[in-house]
């Protein structure tokens, strides 16, 4: 099963859903838990009340995949004991330095992304999810190899991505969706070996 955890400023169809037909094309079960709209502000509140409510669903071989603040949500359960079979972050609202806290992290990032430069400010100033940072523009910056970046401002033979939510525009995603199961693919033949 995969999860897919939106961000905050999510009012009727969020750019996340467009991986939906994708993921079950190539076979996933997928579920969308729509949390609705929240400001930057209220995360700090509002993300545990939503991890403590999309924890029971999320079982230890699962895979989640976030968008901006739902790779915080991600990563603060995580950090909260939920075990996964993995994750993938896109551009996220979270801070570079993550543990690995799942087999494998994949972090999709671009230096277009200037919303998540923002939500470091909001994070260095107590305003918002104390997790949250500048992954999604940056990318992870440590050396743990079960975390692998992928600029996807710069990946060769692939479209340029650039902004905070360019991943998910139906050209881009023409391309970065099989990208991104070729990726989950690979980690769960490998976990299965």
């Amino acid at each position: 099963m995969i999860h897919l955890i939106h961000g905050i400023h999510t009012q009727g169809a969020s750019p996340v859903q467009g991986l939906i037909p994708y993921l079950r094309t190539a076979g996933f079960d997928v579920r969308y838990p729509d949390y609705g709209w929240i400001a930057g502000v209220e995360t700090r509140i509002a993300n545990p009340i939503i991890c403590g409510s999309l924890r029971p669903y999320i079982a230890p071989d699962d895979i989640v995949i976030g968008h901006s603040n739902g790779c915080a949500i991600i990563y603060d359960m995580l950090r909260g004991g939920l075990k996964v079979a993995g994750a993938a972050f896109i551009n996220a609202a979270l801070e570079q330095s993550i543990q690995p806290l799942a087999p494998w992290i994949d972090v999709f990032f671009n230096l277009g992304d200037e919303i998540t430069e923002a939500a470091k400010i909001g994070a260095a100033i107590g305003v918002t999810d104390s997790a949250w940072g500048e992954m999604g523009h940056a990318g992870y910056s440590g050396s743990d190899p079960s975390i692998r970046n992928y600029n996807c401002g710069a990946t060769s033979g692939m479209p340029v991505v650039w902004g905070h939510s360019d991943f998910f525009t139906p050209a881009n995603l023409t391309y970065w969706a099989p990208f991104l199961i070729d990726r989950i693919s690979s980690h769960t033949a490998r976990a299965a070996a």
